[in-house]
């Protein structure tokens, strides 16, 4: 598993004693994904909390590029290719291009690389935080990692898809105690998935850490500025002032159910003609060709709905708090999360929050009923919570604020990077004795 990458440039080290944190992805900004987004958002903190971040990442497969990916030129280069360095938010990012498609020799492309970035010379300890997509593939270089005396953790942010025939899912639980209990730390954000972990057999030190929200961009709208910026948003759109805006944040996908959504909007718009739908995150059946019959279903209940020109998609934008405020309702129908930071990123802006109950809900969002409203999963029951909020502007505003006290109370970002800190100070600690001894023992 030596590297073979071409167009290496080694970057010279940094002689500071800092702990150098790796972010390692298989792919990052601009591609859009929860915890990526989540993971970036915590790199200012992080910085100030003099951590030496660092971002190593690569190119998405083809069903995963998002609008922003078509206008890059990663996919004319070579696979195994190193691309120019950027920087994000501060932090330097390295990319290598990966092969379009899942195979083995993506995954060895790819850990090649994060083996290569964690081994370059630094003086001080070395953590790697896996992001996202960890497999049992993925144990060879997990152990040459530890032998190098580099700390490894990964985030479990996601609760796990399970079938329903049982030695495949014997075999699954057995894939994930091999390679989770491989990592020096697991990181969790909802004690749901660290009970689940526990259950089928982890034995790896699990921290459960909240989603943390920047209260310093989440919040409803302050300065003229701000709401200056939220017409402008409606203005583009092409939506009135006195029209409601019901808003859904995440990739426009199955498991999110935006049909659902959708299905709900067009049962109340006898009532409330004046309502539009926004989705806010990419629409993968414009980029994955497993999904053009469910982008077409998608299509077709906007053009049946006699309101098309209500429905708007904004896409991968880097302004979300911006479109929360323009919006009066939040809406979170999908299937399968962790703890969704859009929800708690909505309730800081002050909307009252819908939320069907998902695969891995847990208190990490609140209460149901005190700090945002579950509903079922259906159009009949989303439609129904809807047209009592937009009937009630006194009730809208009473559940916004009730979500936005909990997230002020709970779940400020600031606590959150400060627990990460010490977490990957803590690790690096060890790093440095397991560095030790791995240069003794040569």
């Amino acid at each position: 598993m030596s590297s073979r990458h071409s167009g290496e440039r080694p970057i010279p080290p940094r002689h500071d004693k800092r702990t150098r944190l790796w972010l390692a992805s298989p792919h990052f900004y601009p591609t859009y994904g929860g915890a990526q987004n989540r993971y970036r958002s915590y790199i200012g903190g992080l910085l100030q909390r003099n951590l030496d971040v660092q971002i190593i990442t690569g190119t998405p497969q083809i069903q995963e590029r998002s609008e922003a990916d078509k206008h890059t030129d990663w996919y004319r280069a070579e696979p195994g290719t190193w691309l120019p360095s950027t920087t994000l938010d501060g932090a330097p990012l390295e990319r290598i291009r990966l092969p379009d498609s899942k195979t083995k020799a993506r995954t060895q492309i790819y850990y090649d690389a994060v083996l290569e970035a964690c081994r370059r010379p630094h003086d001080g300890p070395v953590v790697v935080q896996f992001v996202t997509n960890m497999r049992p593939q993925a144990l060879p270089w997990l152990r040459q990692l530890k032998h190098s005396g580099v700390a490894t953790l990964y985030s479990v942010s996601q609760f796990p898809t399970w079938t329903q025939k049982p030695v495949k899912r014997l075999l699954r639980q057995r894939g994930f105690r091999q390679v989770y209990n491989q990592f020096d730390a697991l990181v969790t954000n909802s004690e749901v998935i660290e009970h689940l972990l526990r259950e089928i057999g982890i034995t790896s030190r699990i921290e459960y850490i909240r989603n943390g929200v920047n209260l310093s961009r989440f919040h409803s709208a302050k300065s003229e500025q701000e709401k200056a910026s939220a017409q402008a948003l409606r203005a583009k759109f092409n939506i009135p002032a006195d029209h409601q805006i019901i808003v859904a944040v995440g990739a426009v996908m199955p498991r999110k159910a935006p049909e659902e959504i959708i299905k709900a909007w067009r049962l109340l718009l006898s009532r409330f003609p004046d309502t539009h739908l926004l989705f806010v995150g990419p629409t993968s059946h414009q980029h994955d060709p497993r999904l053009g019959n469910y982008g077409s279903d998608i299509q077709g209940l906007i053009e049946t709905s006699g309101a098309s020109s209500k429905v708007h998609f904004a896409g991968i934008v880097d302004d979300v708090e911006s479109y929360l405020r323009a919006s009066d309702i939040f809406v979170l129908a999908s299937r399968r999360e962790g703890t969704p930071n859009s929800v708690l990123e909505a309730m800081a802006c002050g909307l009252p929050a819908l939320v069907c109950p998902y695969q891995g809900i847990s208190s990490g969002i609140g209460l149901a009923g005190e700090h945002y409203q579950l509903v079922e999963r259906n159009p009949d029951a989303i439609a129904a919570a809807l047209i009592e909020l937009l009937g009630n502007p006194q009730l809208r505003a009473s559940q916004g604020d009730r979500g936005h006290r909990f997230v002020v109370e709970n779940v400020d970002q600031n606590v959150s990077l400060d627990h990460y800190s010490r977490l990957y100070e803590e690790l690096g600690a060890m790093a440095l004795e397991r560095a030790g001894g791995a240069r003794l023992a040569r």
